[in-house]
């Protein structure tokens, strides 16, 4: 299960709170993502999110997880799996400038990674025991940071990005997916279940 809001504050060395990253922090693709981060309690929001998506993947059918809204579109399962992979990457990302990293670090062909992902024969029990993993992983790696680590910058596909401001692109990301599988794919995350 995703760690518990109230642990958080204890285990951070970063103050996150109210801690935006400048637009400068990262390229300009990204700004979508911050911009759908309307808290400025990025860690609370990753909990929070956590705790939704693990919860609907706990709760979803086979059908339900094979569902696509349109025959050109990934199913529910592979917007999850999406969803780890793009965690994993910037996940990585943040870790490699935190330490100081200088090589700039590759992108990543999102629809090639979900065709060879196999998420369509993933067991759901699987998938969400690898997101809750991931997740808390990745919590305790944010929180891990100091200022100093927080701030630091390096470049992934070929633009600037700070450890900081990657904390919010995964935030925002999944909130673009969360905004996607309620309105398309007509799912409740609040309550994880399908209102089809």
């Amino acid at each position: 299960m995703i760690i518990n809001l109230n642990k958080i504050s204890d285990m951070a060395l970063f103050d996150w709170e109210n801690n935006m990253p400048d637009p400068d922090e990262y390229g300009s693709f990204y700004q979508g993502y911050i911009d759908l981060m309307q808290s400025k309690k990025v860690m609370q929001a990753l909990v929070e999110q956590g705790q939704q998506v693990y919860s609907l993947i706990q709760q979803l059918s086979s059908e339900e997880a094979d569902f696509r809204y349109a025959d050109d579109k990934w199913s529910v399962r592979e917007v999850l799996g999406h969803l780890v992979d793009t965690e994993r990457v910037m996940s990585y990302r943040a870790m490699c400038i935190s330490r100081g990293e200088q090589t700039s670090l590759p992108g990543f062909d999102q629809d090639e990674y979900v065709r060879e992902g196999n998420f369509p024969e993933r067991d759901l029990r699987n998938l969400s025991a690898e997101y809750d993993a991931l997740r808390n992983a990745n919590i305790s790696l944010f929180n891990s940071f100091s200022r100093e680590q927080m701030l630091r910058t390096g470049v992934a596909n070929d633009n600037k990005v700070s450890v900081r401001a990657l904390a919010y692109i995964i935030a925002g990301h999944e909130r673009h997916h969360i905004n996607i599988l309620e309105e398309k794919y007509k799912l409740d995350i609040s309550s994880g279940r399908s209102e089809k």
